[in-house]
């Protein structure tokens, strides 16, 4: 066996991947594979690529996260600034005090408020058995 498929070779290298022929030095030129070092993973395709994609996505979840939080710490700035200018005495004097806040209600209110919303999207509307007969009539 004297080649490999595409998968084996290391997309890291800047020289060509040589997948077939891989030990016929003259099927190349200035080639040899005692000498040269091969663009095919040294160890198994299966281990190589899975190492070497799963430090691409450990990066890129990294830059996702630090995304994410980023847009959080700046949407929670926008809406307590929001709030604080909405709530001014006096909007032509910027010295004025105001409030801020980033919930109208404690947290556990506003979780309350928002499983109920959330209740009443996910349940259908059902007509009980009372509605049924004062529409009727």
């Amino acid at each position: 066996m004297d080649s490999v498929p595409f998968s084996c070779c290391n997309p890291g290298s800047p020289h060509p991947c040589i997948q077939h022929h891989l030990t016929n030095n003259s099927a190349h030129y200035d080639y040899d594979h005692r000498t040269e070092e091969l663009n095919v993973w040294t160890c198994g395709c299966r281990q190589a690529l899975f190492s070497y994609y799963s430090g691409l996505m450990n990066t890129i979840s990294a830059l996702v996260i630090t995304t994410i939080i980023l847009e959080s710490a700046d949407m929670a700035g926008l809406k307590y600034l929001s709030t604080a200018l909405e709530t001014m005495a006096d909007p032509e004097n910027p010295e004025s005090e105001s409030e801020g806040w980033l919930l109208e209600k404690s947290v556990k209110e506003t979780f309350s408020d928002i499983f109920i919303k959330m209740k009443s999207l996910i349940k259908p509307n059902q007509v009980g058995e009372g509605e049924e007969t004062q529409q009727a009539t």
